[in-house]
């Protein structure tokens, strides 16, 4: 998916929001840039070795980034891709939060939620978590949230966290076909983009994705292809030098698996929720068709619900792009139309002059209110 540069800002905006300024700066370097290793980021970024390793590791830990390795002209290298989706996926939260309350129950709600405020964790934090939401630390407790956690990894909501830094292979070449085909060809496939390659290359083998192991499982050999670290650590486990993680965010030798939400679950039980509420609005529609005294659609309660939901949002764009006389103006007109009312240009400024406090301002613009007006018109 191309991500355009409006797109690009959306998401920056909800990282600034989230995580700070810095992060913000790391993340938008890397979805205007593309892959980059450590050293591209510090220098395109101007940000101090440090600020962009822990941005890093606040991207990685949230999800919102992908370390993986490819192979260079040095050797084998680190790189950094940043995940589009999963940073809109952050605005969803809410209504991911509904889906298990409404699927399963509160309790498995509030699991998830330790999860979707921290990114990632190991089952024994999201047991941990569990005791201190009940402000207890009894067996009882500690079984309930062991039993609400196997309901969300069956469900499919939670699932094991990709791997650290998959190595990414060099994308097949397409074979062109020697003869010419008398058969109509086929839709040529659309190749992958770098980011489902990572993605791919990274999520864990679907026998292991959600397989809970008890601790007497540990040492169990698929375990270790898993991600390595301890703690409220990001998870990833460095193998080159270029991001040091090391005793300072608490990754030792011994290897844990780590838990995160699975977006595209809920994505999956969003869409499946749109579709059966298509279904019943359209079986709404044909029983009352007959009811209806008029066929026109103009004059429907639909249509003017949909009329007003996208007035709505010009309005939000005008005030936005040209400010509050704009929005003002374009107000009024909309008003002024729907009742069957016109105006030239001098009427409508000393309609607005007589129902504002203060004289309209049109410095703004730089030109005179006419120009103002057919600014408004070619977003129309």
């Amino acid at each position: 998916m191309t991500v355009t540069n409006n797109g690009i800002q959306y998401a920056v905006q909800i990282i600034t929001k989230h995580f700070g300024k810095p992060v913000a700066k790391v993340c938008e370097t890397l979805l205007k840039s593309g892959p980059l290793n450590l050293g591209d980021l510090i220098r395109s970024t101007a940000l101090t070795p440090q600020q962009v390793k822990n941005s890093l590791l606040i991207l990685v830990q949230h999800n919102c980034v992908q370390p993986f390795t490819q192979e260079s002209k040095t050797g084998l290298k680190v790189q950094y891709i940043a995940v589009y989706d999963n940073i809109l996926h952050r605005l969803r939260f809410a209504k991911f939060l509904a889906v298990v309350a409404q699927e399963l129950d509160d309790d498995c709600k509030q699991l998830l939620a330790g999860l979707l405020e921290h990114g990632r964790l190991t089952q024994q934090q999201l047991m941990d978590r569990a005791n201190q939401k009940s402000k207890s630390n009894s067996s009882q407790v500690q079984n309930a949230a062991q039993d609400n956690f196997v309901r969300l990894v069956t469900a499919r909501f939670v699932e094991r966290c990709p791997a650290p830094e998959p190595l990414l292979e060099e994308a097949p070449e397409q074979e062109r076909p020697k003869k010419p085909r008398t058969k109509p060809a086929k839709m040529a496939q659309v190749s992958e983009t770098i980011e489902q390659r990572v993605l791919a290359a990274a999520r864990p083998m679907e026998a292991i994705r959600f397989l809970i192991m008890t601790d007497a499982e540990t040492d169990d050999p698929l375990q270790k292809s898993e991600n390595n670290s301890s703690g409220m650590s990001v998870g990833v486990k460095r193998k080159f030098d270029d991001l040091d993680i090391g005793e300072e965010h608490g990754s030792n030798d011994k290897e844990v698996i780590l838990w995160r939400a699975n977006f595209e679950q809920f994505i999956c039980c969003l869409r499946h929720k749109a579709y059966e509420a298509a279904v019943e609005l359209r079986a709404m529609l044909k029983a009352t068709r007959t009811a209806e005294t008029k066929v026109k659609t103009d004059y429907s309660a639909l249509k003017k619900i949909i009329e007003l939901l996208q007035n709505d949002e010009v309005e939000l764009i005008v005030l936005k792009r040209y400010g509050k006389d704009a929005y003002s103006i374009f107000r009024l007109l909309t008003m002024q139309s729907n009742a069957g009312r016109f105006f030239e240009t001098d009427m409508v400024i000393t309609l607005l002059r007589c129902h504002s406090s203060q004289s309209i301002e049109f410095s703004t613009f730089g030109r005179e209110p006419v120009n103002m007006l057919l600014s408004l018109f070619s977003i129309m």
